[in-house]
């Protein structure tokens, strides 16, 4: 029995023109075979036909997935350098925001160093009566800025229990 040549060869060309990337075959124009010869059969022109359609159309595809691609890199690179921006400008405000921080700490270190020389001035039972009514945390600032002294009589001249809860807060803060 004899294999039929024509078809085996048909199909070979169908799986070659697939499987290449586009542009990388060059088609025979419509109407000629490998070498130049007529086809044999409409089928085969059909067939051809719709090859170079297809492939046509897949490099229309192809390019297009690549116009595709580039704008998204563009897009990519831009999104990219607004983020650095972005993050430059966060660290930049960071710093502001601690050297802020820092003056209005010292401000407020400055502040409290003032009031306890206002105090240390006082009577003790004025300073006292003055330092019952402060916040805490403002009253063992300016009672750890005192001379021992001073201090020692301010809290001699308190209500015992005050002058303990002061006591025992300041013994737990970090010096300066």
């Amino acid at each position: 029995m004899m294999i039929p040549r024509r078809p085996i060869m048909l199909g070979a060309l169908l799986v070659l023109l697939c499987l290449s990337p586009p542009g990388a075959v060059a088609v025979d124009p419509p109407g000629t075979g490998e070498a130049g010869t007529e086809l044999g059969s409409v089928e085969e022109r059909r067939l051809l036909s719709s090859l170079r359609q297809e492939r046509v159309r897949l490099q229309a595809a192809y390019e297009e997935k690549e116009k595709s691609l580039a704008l998204e890199r563009e897009e990519l690179k831009s999104l990219g350098a607004e983020v650095d921006k972005k993050l430059e400008e966060l660290q930049g405000l960071h710093q502001e925001l601690r050297r802020l921080l820092a003056e209005r700490d010292e401000a407020q270190a400055r502040r409290i160093k003032e009031l306890a020389q206002m105090y240390e001035k006082m009577e003790p039972q004025q300073a006292a009566a003055l330092l019952e009514d402060l916040e805490e945390d403002l009253a063992i600032g300016i009672l750890a800025r005192l001379k021992r002294k001073s201090a020692g009589r301010l809290l001699n001249a308190m209500d015992k229990e005050k002058a303990g809860q002061l006591s025992a807060a300041y013994s737990l803060t970090e010096t300066d």
